[in-house]
């Protein structure tokens, strides 16, 4: 195991070059991962006590929303929605006015693979991301 030393003096002379480098980055970049995820836990404490709601309701279902930036997730009985996680100043009627109804979850429902990455292609559509560019197509070689 010749390579081993070698790679120990690489490794440090990389780590001695690029090091402060690393550590400028990582130090401007923590605040928004930190923020990042707070607002990933945030949604997913909100998603964990709309789904809790609805078990709690007869015939209960949860409606996931985008609402500015954020998801809110309204809690039906029936067909009345019952309120709505985390809490919001925007009233419930203008919330579901626009929504598509048959988009509900059942508590009990498993949500499958397939159905959670049409949600997150729906989503980065949403916000504007482009598609990734597989190259020039033959019309543009010509």
């Amino acid at each position: 195991m010749a390579g081993k030393g070698k790679l120990v003096v690489v490794a440090f002379k990389m780590g001695a070059k690029y090091g402060p480098q690393v550590w400028v980055a990582s130090k401007a970049l923590r605040e928004p991962a930190k923020e990042a995820a707070a607002k990933l836990l945030t949604s997913e404490k909100a998603r964990r006590s709309a789904f809790e709601h609805a078990k709690a309701l007869s015939d209960g279902s949860v409606l996931k929303v985008p609402q500015t930036g954020e998801t809110l997730w309204v809690v039906f009985s029936g067909d009345t929605a019952v309120t709505v996680y985390p809490a919001s100043n925007v009233p419930l009627g203008a919330l579901i006015d626009r929504a598509d109804l048959t988009r509900r979850l059942r508590p009990d429902d498993k949500v499958k693979v397939s159905d959670r990455a049409k949600d997150a292609a729906d989503a980065a559509l949403r916000r504007g991301d482009k598609p990734i560019n597989p190259g020039p197509s033959t019309t543009e070689r010509l």
